[in-house]
């Protein structure tokens, strides 16, 4: 693994960049990507918390699992983040040799005080194991793609708003243009003699 110092260096200027994306999806895809680049995640899932449900919006799992089948599996552990909202680490199957355990990092993405969803990442032990380290790391990406998330919504939401004014005043330009043309034809029609 990389030092420490390198690997904050390196989420730092990942961080930068997403919160360059245009769009939602952008910032969704590239989130997962980053994680699964950055902690070596064999399955990642970003889950939007909505009134309905848990919403998974973009994933990597390995060929041939089912990443609806997984969250459906940590869908205990999402209720439990988003009660708690505390990032978790687990290793399982417990009392299994560790490289048969799974690592397993769930961290709420919350900026402003709100909860907008979850990040969840997965290891094999063969592969690897994350450690308290890992999980701060996550924490501190998670945050900062939550960060860009509030501000990417809060720019769609405003220029929702902005269209919509434009549309209103648009039609309030044609009501007042059909006034006028009436205004201008009762007046022929006054001046005629």
């Amino acid at each position: 693994m990389p030092a420490l110092q390198d690997r904050v260096t390196r989420l730092m200027q990942r961080a930068v960049g997403l919160s360059k994306a245009g769009s939602a999806e952008v910032l969704y895809a590239s989130l997962v990507d980053e994680i699964s680049e950055f902690s070596g995640a064999q399955r990642v899932l970003l889950v939007l918390d909505s009134p309905p449900g848990f919403a998974l919006v973009a994933s990597r799992v390995p060929r041939g699992e089912d990443k609806d089948t997984l969250l459906h599996a940590i869908t205990p552990w999402l209720r439990e983040a988003r009660r708690s909202r505390a990032a978790s680490l687990r290793h399982g199957p417990q009392g299994a040799a560790l490289i048969d355990q799974r690592s397993c990092l769930i961290v709420p993405l919350i900026a402003r005080q709100q909860l907008f969803g979850f990040v969840y990442a997965d290891i094999e032990g063969a592969l690897g194991r994350f450690d308290g380290r890992d999980l701060d790391l996550l924490t501190a990406l998670a945050a900062l793609a939550a960060v860009a998330l509030a501000d990417l919504r809060a720019k769609e939401g405003l220029e929702a708003k902005v269209a919509e004014v434009t549309t209103l005043l648009e039609r309030r330009a044609k009501e007042l243009a059909l006034i006028n043309s009436i205004q201008q034809g009762m007046a022929k029609a006054r001046d005629l003699p």
